[in-house]
């Protein structure tokens, strides 16, 4: 699954979307922190070359790529775990997977006569039809296969940020990794108790929050109780996030 010097990746998405559309605007709400967060740290934090991120809306989701191969994987944990804390200041949560493959912009590969109407257009990822309209995507590749497919591989419901286990050496020993039980090959991030000197570099540049484990800990047992959620979400979710049942 892993692609030896890739560029990495993170797949994020709001967790339970579909429930909370139908609930009211929660899950706009989620899309638009989620989408403020990663422009916030990719404006002021990480917009240099060399470290600068690429971010590609697909839905209520994004995959977030690195510009290099980086041998340590702090910064894209780092980064994906304070996506996931940014969540639960407007009480949604989140879900990602952490994982590395080269990306690539397909474009060319689309019909002539679609890209003949794309240019025509003066739009890439726009065309018409007669008087509707075709909107594509042109960014895919093996990260992006790679990341959404270590979470389907996780056989695990809940808010949990996962990564391969023959990549926790890679990641400093602040970083709280716990097996899966369900997925042998795949480690849960503990994005509720983890540390790093990254969190506080994307804070200082950012001003953005960074809540106690405790704060953390309460806002997971408040959406438990304002969505209802039986066990089997979660227990998932407080096991890998390092909370008492």
């Amino acid at each position: 699954m892993e692609q030896e010097n890739g560029r990495w990746g993170i797949w994020i998405d709001v967790e339970g979307f579909s429930n909370l559309w139908s609930a009211g605007d929660q899950a706009l709400r989620g899309i638009g922190q989620l989408t403020s967060l990663i422009f916030a740290i990719g404006r002021k934090c990480y917009s240099r070359d060399g470290e600068r991120l690429f971010a590609h809306q697909m839905g209520d989701a994004f995959y977030i790529a690195s510009d290099f191969h980086e041998e340590s994987l702090d910064r894209c944990a780092a980064l994906a775990v304070m996506l996931m804390r940014g969540m639960t200041e407007i009480g949604c949560v989140a879900r990602a997977s952490i994982a590395e493959g080269d990306m690539a912009d397909y474009s060319g590969c689309r019909p002539r006569e679609v890209q003949t109407e794309a240019h025509r257009n003066g739009d890439a990822d726009v065309v018409s039809l007669g008087d509707g309209l075709m909107t594509l995507q042109s960014v895919m590749g093996q990260g992006l296969i790679n990341a959404v497919t270590l979470d389907k591989l996780t056989n695990t419901k809940g808010a949990i940020l996962t990564i391969a286990a023959s990549n926790a050496g890679r990641l400093s020993p602040g970083f709280v990794t716990r097996a899966l039980a369900e997925a042998p090959g795949i480690i849960s991030i503990d994005w509720v108790h983890s540390t790093s000197e990254r969190f506080d570099e994307i804070v200082e540049r950012t001003r953005l929050p960074n809540p106690t484990s405790g704060t953390l800990e309460q806002r997971l047992r408040d959406y438990v109780v304002e969505h209802g959620l039986q066990p089997k979400w979660s227990d998932p979710t407080f096991r890998y996030a390092g909370l008492d049942a």
